[in-house]
């Protein structure tokens, strides 16, 4: 199924932060995003309690909404796995 992928200002601003000091982890984290978005292919996980779905990719996590029925991926946050679950 391919769906749409829209970045948040704020998942934009983590990545551009995660690039600045590893701009090959970033493009990582990218590429996998734009995979689920394309091949639903990852590891995704619905968060229990929480509207957000998340997409691990090493130590990240891509923090995102289905939109649209489903058509939409809306990328909210990228965080370190310490961090995403508080």
């Amino acid at each position: 199924m391919k769906r749409d992928l829209v970045w948040s200002t704020r998942a934009l601003k983590d990545l551009a932060e995660i690039a600045r000091t590893n701009k090959r982890q970033a493009d990582r984290i990218d590429a996998a995003v734009e995979r689920y978005a394309t091949e639903s292919i990852g590891d995704v996980v619905k968060l229990t309690n929480r509207p957000e779905h998340r997409l691990r990719v090493g130590d990240w996590r891509v923090l995102f909404q289905l939109e649209d029925d489903g058509l939409v991926v809306l990328a909210l946050r990228v965080l370190n796995r310490r961090d995403a679950y508080q």
